[in-house]
């Protein structure tokens, strides 16, 4: 079991998931529990999942059950983790070793601990 926050992933299409993000010692896991963007609202989360996964450009990071969305990256792929302020927006930045980043904003909250574990 590992450490757990309730985020906003931001995938590079535009959109945003709001769900759980859970730092193991394996890998970080972001589940979704529903679509929070306003574009998206009426379709829900199964309508937005898919256009999610097949245009983000992560697709092997993405996994996209139909009912179920969820972005698993496993550590050795991690390269690094940083937090990136916005406006009043805390965000945290992680990036892979293939150059890919995804995106979970914290609020106005300090994602310092989620990084840390990120990076730990």
């Amino acid at each position: 079991m590992g450490d757990t926050w309730t985020v906003n992933y931001l995938p590079a299409d535009g959109g945003r998931l709001t769900g759980k993000i859970e730092v193991t010692s394996d890998s970080v896991r972001f589940d979704a529990l529903y679509d929070s963007s306003n574009a998206e609202i009426v379709k829900g989360i199964l309508g937005a999942a898919g256009s999610f996964a097949a245009s983000g450009g992560h697709v092997a990071y993405v996994k996209d059950t139909g009912t179920e969305f969820s972005v698993v990256l496993p550590r050795p792929d991690i390269a690094a983790a940083e937090q990136v302020k916005k406006g009043l927006m805390k965000r945290a930045v992680i990036t892979m070793k293939d150059g890919s980043e995804f995106v979970f904003d914290y609020g106005m909250l300090s994602p310092k601990k989620l990084v840390a574990a990120v990076n730990g």
